[in-house]
């Protein structure tokens, strides 16, 4: 059996640190569309909105795939039970809400009677037909779950900066991309 790893492998950090400028994009281009006013100029960024975020549906299910071959850095073996658990379940958290999310926006999205045009190279098929209630719906979950999304990546990212600056263990060095010593 191989040693635990001490790092995270490439492919790991590279699929994280995409996700992490995708789900920025993701906000960004829901904030400008609003921001934007006309329809017409926000269509353009809402499908490209709908786009990304099928993309992080997708990357999202390669990470799980990727984390069965992978060698997982252990949590520091002195950091308390609860903490452990705390990251564990935080972790998987962000997993289902990353699937979650897309998944909502394209339900809303079908149930509206719209599709999903993907990078404007054609349409996604619809999962579900036109459905005023279940629009409603999806796009109410939608929101909730994009500020359950932001306050765990904020408590993500605390923890991996207590774990640098107050701990200072290699949490957050197993997942940079650069080697520190």
């Amino acid at each position: 059996m191989a040693a635990p790893a001490d790092r995270y492998d490439r492919t790991m950090m590279a699929v994280h640190w995409l996700t992490l400028l995708l789900i920025a994009a993701v906000y960004v281009m829901v904030w400008v569309s609003h921001a934007v006013g006309s329809r017409e100029q926000s269509v353009p960024l809402v499908q490209l909105h709908r786009s990304v975020g099928v993309t992080i549906f997708a990357l999202t299910l390669f990470r799980l795939a990727w984390r069965w071959k992978a060698r997982i850095p252990p949590l520091p073996a002195e950091s308390p039970l609860f903490q452990k658990l705390a990251a564990r379940a935080t972790e998987y958290a962000l997993y289902i809400l990353l699937m979650l999310q897309p998944a909502l926006g394209l339900l809303n999205t079908n149930a509206r009677g719209r599709r999903v045009n993907f990078y404007f190279l054609g349409e996604l098929p619809p999962v579900v037909g036109p459905d005023k209630m279940l629009a409603k719906q999806a796009m109410t979950a939608h929101e909730v779950v994009a500020y359950l999304l932001v306050a765990l990546i904020a408590l993500h990212t605390s923890a991996a900066l207590f774990h640098h600056f107050v701990r200072r263990d290699n949490v957050l060095k197993a997942i940079l991309p650069v080697r520190h010593r």
